[in-house]
């Protein structure tokens, strides 16, 4: 089973950024030490930017550098620019950072769906923009974590 982490704060880049989520996966023992570095390296060569409509993109690396699944959520005080996953030459201003560090392949495609479809919700956008960070957790782990979602349609 997956668990969430949830940050906020600044960065001043799409790099930052990942740092910041990868550092929080690492000090929890969920990933190795270099794991926000091959974020890095994969997201420069597979954008995870969504769309101007969800300011989200969804980081990951490899299961190679993956200890324990969990997520690490960052909730940006400014939006950073990240390249969108479906036009690399499009920049996304981009407020939240979902970090996936997953080791199960299976698992992994469920927590994707998931988050791909509450996130085309706005008024879940919406609920996220008005949670504080304990807020933020639990309703991530509610909707990413749970089958609640599973048995709706996309």
């Amino acid at each position: 089973m997956s668990e969430i982490f949830v940050i906020d704060g600044h960065a001043q880049n799409w790099k930052q950024a990942l740092e910041m989520t990868g550092n929080k996966l690492y000090e929890e023992g969920c990933v190795v030490e270099e794991f926000w570095e091959k974020c890095a390296e994969r997201e420069a060569e597979y954008p995870t930017g969504l769309t101007e409509f969800c300011p989200v993109a969804i980081p990951h690396a490899s299961k190679d550098y993956v200890l324990k699944q969990a997520i690490c959520a960052l909730k940006l005080d400014e939006p950073v620019l990240f390249r969108s996953m479906a036009n690399w030459d499009q920049d996304i201003e981009v407020r939240y950072v979902l970090n996936l560090a997953l080791l199960d392949d299976s698992e992994h495609i469920k927590i994707v769906s998931r988050v791909i479809r509450s996130l085309k919700d706005p008024e879940f956008l919406k609920q996220m923009d008005d949670c504080d960070e304990a807020e933020l957790k639990a309703l991530l782990n509610d909707y990413f974590l749970t089958e609640k979602l599973d048995d709706c349609t996309a």
